[in-house]
C-alpha cells in the first residue's frame, strides 16, 4: 500500500512538472511571437515600459509634457541612443488611448531651438532653455549607463518650477544591434541637424494612422542584380561605398510628399530636396499605393549609388494632405537644380509645418549607415 502510495505521489508530481513545463513554453512562445510580430525593438518596449511605470500613479493626468533627451550617466559616451530613448518614451505616452495628458510635439520642440540658436543664446543650457519656454506642467528627463551587455535607463518626471521629481522608472534591457549601433553613433553635429531632426509627425498626425492601421509605410532596400532586397524585421540598414539603394513609400492620406537627404554629422548644415525638383510638377502620391525611389523621378534610374562620408545618414519624407494647398518648396533656395534647407530658410519651413492641423500631415525618417 505505501509502494502503491509513493509511486502515486510521483506520478502527481510528474504531471504537475510536465504541466508547469507546458506552460512556460507557451508562455515564452507568446512572448516570442510578440517579440518578432508587434513591430517593436527591444529599445522601443523600454520606452513603453518606463511610459507606463511614469504613469501608472496617475501624476501625469491633466498634465502638458515635455520629454527631454537622456543624459549618458558614468563612462558612457554622449551617442544618438539619449535622443532615441527620449523618443520612444514620448511615442509610449502617446500610444496610450486612455491618457488624458498631452505631450509637447517634437515640431515644437525644433521651433525652440531654433529659437534659442537665432537668439545666439549658446551659453543657455539646453534642457534649461527648454525648461523656461516649453510651458510644460511637467518634464521627463533621464540618463542611461551602458555596460557590457546590458542597457540600464533612469526615467524622471520632473515639476519645472522647484525641480522635485513627482514619479520616477528604472528599465534594464539587453544590448542588441540598434542599441550597440546609437551608442556609437555621433548626436547631430549643428544646430541645424538637431534642428530638421525634431521637424516630425511621430508624436501627432502619425499616431492616429498607427492605431487605425493605416500608417505611412516606408521601406528602404538594397539592389543587387535588379532585384530589391529588404531588411529583415530588427536588421540596421547597413551599405558599403558602392551598394545601390532605394526605398518605396506608401502614403497614409493622398499627399504631396518633400523628401529631405542630409548628414547629420556634417559640420555645414545643409539638406538637399531629393523630391520635388525646380520645374518639376508636384504630383500627389495617392493613399497607400506603393511609390519607389528614384524611379518615380527619373525614368531609367532605379538606385542611389552609395557614397562617403562614413556614418549616420538619414532621408526625412514629409507628406502633406493633397487638399490643403501649400508648397513646402517655395521657402527653400534653389542651387545646382535642387532645393536646399539650410540655416537662413529652416525657420520659414519649420513655421509653415507649425500653421498645419496635426491630422493634415505625416512624417518618416529612414535612418541608414554608411560603413567601409
Amino acid at each position: 500500500m505505501t509502494h502503491f502510495k509513493i509511486e502515486n505521489r510521483i506520478s502527481k508530481c510528474l504531471v504537475a512538472l510536465c504541466s508547469l513545463l507546458l506552460f512556460l513554453a507557451i508562455t515564452c512562445e507568446q512572448a516570442k511571437a510578440r517579440s518578432l510580430f508587434d513591430g517593436m525593438s527591444n529599445l522601443e518596449r523600454a520606452g513603453e515600459t518606463l511610459a507606463e511605470e511614469l504613469a501608472e500613479n496617475k501624476l501625469l493626468n491633466g498634465k502638458r509634457i515635455a520629454v527631454l533627451e537622456f543624459e549618458p550617466h558614468g563612462n558612457s559616451a554622449p551617442s544618438m541612443l539619449g535622443k532615441r530613448i527620449a523618443e520612444y518614451v514620448g511615442l509610449a505616452l502617446v500610444k496610450d488611448e486612455k491618457r488624458t495628458w498631452t505631450v509637447v510635439e517634437r515640431l515644437e520642440l525644433a521651433r525652440l531651438h531654433n529659437e534659442m540658436s537665432e537668439h545666439k543664446e549658446h551659453s543657455v543650457d539646453y534642457n534649461e532653455w527648454m525648461r523656461r519656454h516649453l510651458s510644460a506642467d511637467v518634464l521627463i528627463l533621464g540618463s542611461y549607463v551602458l555596460s557590457g551587455k546590458k542597457l540600464r535607463i533612469t526615467a524622471k518626471a520632473v515639476d519645472p518650477v522647484n525641480g522635485s521629481t513627482i514619479a520616477s522608472a528604472t528599465v534594464s534591457r539587453r544590448t542588441d544591434t540598434e542599441i550597440k549601433q546609437l551608442s556609437r553613433t555621433r548626436k547631430p553635429a549643428t544646430d541645424f541637424a538637431r534642428e530638421v531632426e525634431d521637424i516630425t509627425a511621430t508624436l501627432t498626425g502619425r499616431e492616429n494612422y498607427r492605431r487605425t492601421g493605416q500608417q505611412s509605410q516606408v521601406k528602404l532596400f538594397k539592389l543587387a542584380g535588379g532585384n530589391r532586397i529588404n531588411f529583415k524585421q530588427g536588421m540596421m540598414p547597413v551599405f558599403n561605398p558602392g551598394d545601390e539603394m532605394g526605398f518605396s513609400v506608401r502614403p497614409p492620406m493622398n499627399s504631396k510628399l518633400y523628401i529631405l537627404n542630409y548628414d547629420p554629422a556634417a559640420e555645414h548644415g545643409q539638406a538637399i530636396l531629393l523630391y520635388p525638383i525646380p520645374l518639376m510638377d508636384v504630383q500627389t502620391f495617392n493613399k497607400q499605393r506603393t511609390s519607389f525611389f528614384p524611379a518615380i523621378i527619373s525614368q531609367g534610374v532605379s538606385f542611389y549609388k552609395v557614397e562617403e562620408p562614413f556614418g549616420r545618414m538619414l532621408f526625412k519624407i514629409i507628406g502633406i494632405d493633397s487638399s490643403v494647398s501649400m508648397d513646402l518648396s517655395e521657402s527653400l533656395k534653389e542651387e545646382d537644380g535642387y532645393y536646399w534647407l539650410d540655416s537662413n530658410n529652416l525657420s520659414s519651413f519649420i513655421e509653415a509645418l507649425s500653421s498645419l492641423p496635426d491630422n493634415a500631415w505625416w512624417s518618416e525618417d529612414i535612418e541608414f549607415w554608411i560603413e567601409p
